[in-house]
């Protein structure tokens, strides 16, 4: 496999994306997926992958969910945090990898779920670590809980801009062997996951978006609505 410097690939390099600056590096909106597909559902326990500085983490706990976001970078859970204070919203949030974070038992009336999620979600997780995407989607997927879903939203295509923040920033779009699509994703989840899941949703969508320099822009994102059964 080819080397590739497109996107950190440490804990410090993570960090240092967020902590560079002291202005955030995300909009503080919710994802637009989440709230379209995740808006109908009957509130659970959720968790948030890479939740970033928890925009997500936030939506989901203003609407019943009891939310908890992991991210590698402490900067970026700081923020969430304070975001989450900020608008009195009940949320957790650990400084964790996915590979090796457990989070806390259940209540003994709930130890036949212990540790599971109703909803696990995953935004852009595009990461070299774990070594494949396989790894990536059977380590996010472990902690969906039965009859839980796990919904997924990765960029389809490359967004236009991606070329010069590989130049400037080491972050972009080029660690992709192939690009991502909701059924290829979804092929790795049952090759990678020893559980049963069935598709309730995969497709592309089209974003608007602002681009780094101001612009309108569209983005393509691969969503994927998978219930483990």
């Amino acid at each position: 496999m080819t080397e590739s410097i497109a996107v950190p690939d440490s804990v410090a390099a993570w960090e240092e994306r967020y902590s560079e600056s002291d202005d955030p590096v995300w909009s503080g909106s919710p994802n637009e997926a989440l709230v379209a597909l995740v808006g109908d559902m009957a509130p659970g326990r959720a968790l948030d992958v890479g939740c970033g500085e928890g925009a997500d983490v936030v939506w989901l706990a203003e609407h019943g969910w009891d939310a908890t976001g992991i991210d590698l970078s402490t900067t970026a859970i700081d923020r969430a945090r304070r975001a989450a204070d900020d608008r009195g919203a009940k949320a957790d949030f650990a400084v964790a990898d996915i590979s090796t974070w457990a989070p806390e038992s259940a209540s003994s009336e709930d130890a036949d779920r212990r540790g599971g999620f109703d909803l696990v979600t995953g935004f852009f997780l595009h990461t070299r670590l774990p070594d494949t995407r396989e790894e990536l989607l059977a380590r996010v997927a472990e902690h969906v809980a039965p009859g839980g879903a796990l919904l997924l939203v990765s960029h389809a295509t490359m967004p236009p801009w991606a070329a010069e923040h590989n130049e400037k920033l080491d972050h972009g779009m080029d660690h992709h062997r192939e690009p991502v699509s909701p059924n290829g994703d979804f092929a790795l989840l049952i090759g990678a996951s020893p559980d049963r899941w069935e598709i309730e949703l995969a497709e592309t969508r089209t974003r608007q978006v602002t681009s780094p320099d101001g612009e309108p822009a569209e983005l393509d994102d691969a969503i994927l609505l998978a219930r483990r059964v």
